[in-house]
């Protein structure tokens, strides 16, 4: 059973600790008589939902380990032990290899880079030709995925090492398989990408992890899956400088670690795979140690904990801090080439307590935020408890973590805001705060803020004719106005693409397969926009588009994957985004970029009826939609790249629902594409499946509608 109180829900609770006793692994999941788990195979991505207190977990393979790369996004509820399928309304391709994710707990969303997907079978490459961006993000709260398109972008490999800075609230990025692009930073906040070119590196690598230490400010990476690393990496990213430490400490060949930062021992723990037996070269047999890392002292302790989680082979685990309960909760994915006793697979959850709660002296104000004002920025905090005054810091910079903190304001105590009159006109202020006890007693820093507009989400460009593309968004918070940016775009048809037409008779206009360029994007309005609204008609897509000089987008197809003998596009495209304005003149980072072709259909939904699949789905947002067409992918799967796609309508239909009568009850799955004024087709939308393997395993996690 699991003990905890209720009273962790809220937020705002003093965490009270699960009975676990410290330095001890615990398994949660699947007990006998426990909630029924779902049994996912190995390579998804898990991190800690702390806005809505879950376990997030993402993609992987399907229950029998190798299978099809999915999409799934699954909650676990270290409360209950109990596991939730979210069907949302869109998702990125699935994929595997997909370690390392983050959560970005400024704004409340699980951050999805991408990895390999489409090498398993089940997936329709044009759906992935079109929306396999570099970063995605899933708002639980709503249950809803966004393709967040920045651009530029570098290239982001499965398998690489990614944590999360609680201070600068970014999310750094190192290595993955056959990566070159060194050192990155994503930055959520203005939906940005950041090459930071220090000067030393590690090696590249396939695997290994990282994990941001908060007391130290220093993110620690270790370890590879296929190369023998004998350093410890940490990088300060203030600085933009990471150092090697060879130090004694776990197995370093082949360790295939997986990291998690003790807030409240202020270590970083490592799950570290060692081997034991080998044939040749290959291991053969192995187990999993336990180690903390102090980034202060540059040690590593050997914990011994009397048990420790089942399993030994390779992209198995993740693990993920639950600072609230004072946790580390690990996943391990068991299969029979592991030779556990007594298990045959087994997706298994354990938890872990490293030392006894101890709560800090003193905390940073929660809930730091920024209002922009003509006059200046107001700076507003929660309340702490204990607190005699708070000393705000401000800072300029063109990021977070180059800005350079000065103490700016002492507020007395009984005040938890301040109008700063201070504040740059037209460029950004950040801040940080911190409290300070009667005996003089100082927190850590609060983590920084900005005065700055967020990222406009949910950019739609309706195409009303040749001539006219008519654009809207969701209001930003604080936004006074709007800038709209556009840049010509070239595609490649379904026609121009091997991989496409082989799987797919192209239409006889081809539609959109992939981008093969995206230009230098221009602003195109002259004063910022009042209204969340904007129509073009500056532009004729009768006439064909071209990208001129350096753009923001360039494609990665090899000639073998061209024909260049393919039709080409009919019509020009052209990409929109925005940006959002505050009183301040300060401009937010570039929203997702939308063509002026149709956005997938969300809300894609299957119900078996016997040899019938009823499908069912959500009407596009974009005006002037003339219908849809419903595309099918037939088994059996193919164990590698293509398979057939029909379409199952060469008329557009208007419903929002279809029936197809496919003559078998075998595997199948299917994709609803959006056709607009000028019949264009528009981004596959995400799969639902009719019939699908594993499917007894899902009765009680969805309905008789699923996806």
């Amino acid at each position: 059973m699991l003990l905890f109180t209720l009273a962790l829900l809220a937020p705002s609770a003093d965490p009270a600790p699960q009975d676990q006793a410290p330095n001890t692994w615990v398994k949660r999941s699947p007990l006998t008589g426990g909630p029924s788990s779902p049994g996912l195979g190995y390579e998804g991505a898990f991190t800690w939902d702390s806005k809505n207190r879950r376990v997030i977990r993402f993609a992987g393979h399907n229950q029998g380990g190798g299978g099809e790369q999915n999409a799934e996004t699954w909650t676990f509820d270290p409360l209950t032990a109990k596991w939730e399928l979210k069907e949302p309304n869109t998702s990125p391709p699935g994929a595997c290899c997909n370690q390392q994710n983050v959560f970005d707990p400024d704004q409340g969303r699980f951050l999805r880079f991408p990895a390999f997907s489409g090498s398993h079978g089940w997936h329709w490459f044009r759906e992935n030709y079109q929306s396999n961006s570099t970063a995605w993000s899933y708002d639980l709260a709503t249950n809803t995925w966004r393709d967040r398109r920045p651009a530029p972008a570098p290239r982001i490999s499965p398998l690489r090492c990614a944590s999360w800075d609680t201070d600068y609230q970014v999310a750094l990025i190192f290595g993955g398989e056959g990566s070159r692009e060194g050192t990155l930073v994503y930055d959520a906040y203005t939906n940005t990408w950041h090459r930071l070119k220090p000067k030393d590196e590690p090696d590249p690598r396939s695997g290994g992890n990282m994990a941001y230490d908060a007391a130290n400010k220093r993110h620690v990476m270790f370890g590879t899956q296929f190369d023998n690393d004998p350093l410890t990496w940490t990088f300060d990213l203030s600085k933009n400088e990471w150092r090697g430490h060879k130090l004694k400490g776990p197995p370093t060949d082949r360790n295939d670690p997986v990291l998690g930062y003790d807030h409240n021992g202020k270590r970083t723990i490592a799950l570290v795979r060692a081997l034991d037996k080998f044939e040749g070269k290959d291991p053969t047999t192995g187990h999993i140690e336990t180690w903390a890392f102090d980034a202060k002292a540059l040690a590593w302790t050997k914990l011994n904990p009397a048990r420790e989680p089942d399993g030994w082979s390779n992209r198995s685990r993740g693990i993920t801090a639950i600072p609230e309960l004072n946790l580390l909760l690990a996943e391990s994915v068991v299969n029979p080439s592991q030779k556990v006793k007594g298990i045959d697979r087994e997706q298994q959850i354990w938890t872990y307590r490293y030392e006894k709660t101890a709560p800090p002296a003193v905390l940073p104000p929660a809930n730091v935020r920024v209002t922009a004002f003509k006059a200046g920025a107001q700076v507003q905090w929660d309340e702490v408890r204990g607190a005699k005054k708070y000393i705000v810091f401000a800072g300029t910079g063109d990021t977070s973590w180059t800005a350079k903190f000065e103490q700016v304001f002492e507020v007395t105590e009984g005040r938890t805001n301040l109008l700063d009159l201070g504040a740059a006109m037209g460029k950004v202020t950040y801040y940080r705060v911190k409290t300070v006890t009667t005996d003089g007693t100082e927190s850590d820093f609060s983590p920084v803020v900005r005065a700055q507009p967020r990222v406009a989400d949910d950019l739609v460009a309706s195409v009303v004719s040749a001539k006219e593309v008519r654009i809207s968004w969701k209001p930003v918070a604080g936004a006074v106005g709007y800038h709209v940016e556009r840049a010509a775009v070239e595609v490649f048809t379904e026609d121009q693409l091997k991989r496409l037409k082989t799987d797919t008779a192209p239409l006889a206009e081809p539609s959109v397969g992939a981008v093969r360029a995206i230009g230098a994007f221009e602003r195109i309005t002259k004063e910022p926009l009042k209204a969340p609204a904007f129509t073009d008609t500056g532009i004729d897509l009768a006439k064909l588009t071209k990208v001129e000089g350096e753009g923001s987008f360039a494609h990665r197809f090899g000639k073998d994957q061209i024909d260049d003998s393919g039709k080409p596009y009919r019509f020009g495209v052209y990409a929109y985004r925005v940006r959002a304005v505050n009183a301040l003149g300060v401009e937010g980072g570039p929203s997702a970029w939308q063509l002026t072709i149709p956005s997938g259909v969300q809300h894609m939904f299957a119900k078996e009826d016997g040899t019938k699949c009823h499908l069912k789905w959500a009407a596009n947002p974009e005006a002037g939609i003339k219908g849809y067409r419903v595309y099918r992918m037939d088994g059996p799967k193919i164990n590698g790249a293509g398979q057939k796609v029909v379409r199952r309508t060469a008329d557009v239909v208007k419903e929002l629902i279809r029936t197809d009568e496919t003559g078998t009850t075998d595997t199948k799955r299917y994709w609803v594409v959006a056709v607009d004024a000028l019949g264009q087709e528009g981004v596959p939308s995400a799969p639902a499946w009719s019939w699908r393997q594993y499917k007894k395993v899902y009765d009680g996690f969805t309905g008789e509608w699923h996806q």
